[in-house]
């Protein structure tokens, strides 16, 4: 069986749940961030780069979802030996012949620093990712990843709205137990966060399986009186390059997430890249919101993209939509 056919297979079970929802924050572009979800994923990217994600959702409400992403990685390279003989006149440099390995195993490092805003709520991590990819023959390689870090919750009082429990019109004197809980006590909670991940790829085709918050509150540091109650967060990714043309390329890709006790979540995108340089798609999350995407390199070094939503649901009578904004540079 083909491996278009077995990517096939996959949307069309993907397509018989339906989903949403999950407390990590969501990006448009998971296409160009997927070490963003899986730490393997660095080995996918054969490159160095830096990168700088922003996105605002579903604006009109106040106090949205706000998150800014600061990723990157990079390839370890094995340092040259260089063999002097002091006693040659010349002093010529000598290359030693390196050993022929069957597998020759590469190591990624990476790292990122994310602050999320979600109205009175806000979550600051920092994380350092490893990856270590194996060929498995001349096409095909596969990649383990790990991320270990810091995640820091915190909750602002002064940012959440509460209605009087009696009388909607009063100002609020206690009776919201939750409200009560967080507001009354130390409501800052730093934990100890890691995650894990495995990608199967060659130079079309790619799948991603990963786990994050792994650890959930197991590792608090410090005390606090309210739990935020973090929760394992698994996503599946898959994407397909087709080449219909010289300098045309389209790529169809999905993203399965799964969050205990809500139900899946699917999303679907699709991105062409015209010449190299420029790229645009369209993104579908499947019963929440839809939204295109468009992007170029300004140099080779230098990427920036764009993206536009909007909700599907009826989200959409009050909300203007969201904005995600990504700028890479490699070297």
């Amino acid at each position: 069986m083909s491996r278009l056919k077995i990517l096939l297979m996959c949307l069309t079970v993907m397509l018989t749940s339906i989903a949403t929802s999950q407390q990590l924050p969501q990006y448009r572009q998971f296409l160009l961030n997927k070490s963003l979800y899986n730490p393997a994923s660095m080995a996918i990217n054969n490159q160095s780069f830096v990168s700088l994600v922003g996105r605002w959702q579903m604006l009109g409400f106040g106090l949205e979802p706000k998150t800014i992403a600061l990723f990157g990685q990079t390839k370890i390279r094995k340092k040259q030996k260089v063999i002097f003989n002091p006693a040659s006149r010349i002093g010529q440099e000598i290359l030693p012949i390196e050993k022929k390995r069957n597998i020759k195993l590469v190591h990624f490092v990476g790292g990122e620093i994310l602050s999320d805003q979600y109205g009175a709520f806000q979550a600051t991590k920092f994380a350092a990712n490893y990856a270590l990819s194996i060929p498995l023959n001349t096409k095909w390689k596969a990649t383990i990843g790990l991320s270990l870090g810091l995640n820091n919750h915190s909750f602002n009082p002064a940012r959440a709205v509460v209605l009087n429990v009696n009388d909607p019109m009063l100002p609020y004197l206690g009776g919201d137990l939750e409200y009560d809980a967080f507001s009354q006590g130390k409501i800052n909670q730093l934990n100890i966060d890691g995650g894990a991940g495995l990608t199967l790829n060659n130079s079309d085709f790619f799948i991603s399986l990963a786990a994050k918050q792994v650890p959930r509150n197991f590792l608090t540091i410090g005390n606090s009186s309210v739990n935020f109650d973090q929760r394992i967060h698994w996503n599946a990714m898959a994407g397909y390059n087709f080449s219909i043309a010289n300098g045309l390329d389209i790529q169809p890709a999905v993203l399965i997430k799964k969050m205990t006790p809500s139900q899946l979540s699917y999303e679907f995108s699709a991105l062409a890249t015209i010449n190299y340089i420029f790229w645009a798609g369209v993104n579908y999350h499947l019963g929440a919101s839809t939204g295109i995407m468009v992007g170029m390199e300004v140099s080779d070094e230098l990427k920036i993209g764009y993206s536009m939503e909007f909700a599907t649901s009826r989200i959409n009578y009050f909300s203007n939509g969201g904005h995600e904004i990504m700028i890479s540079y490699a070297f």
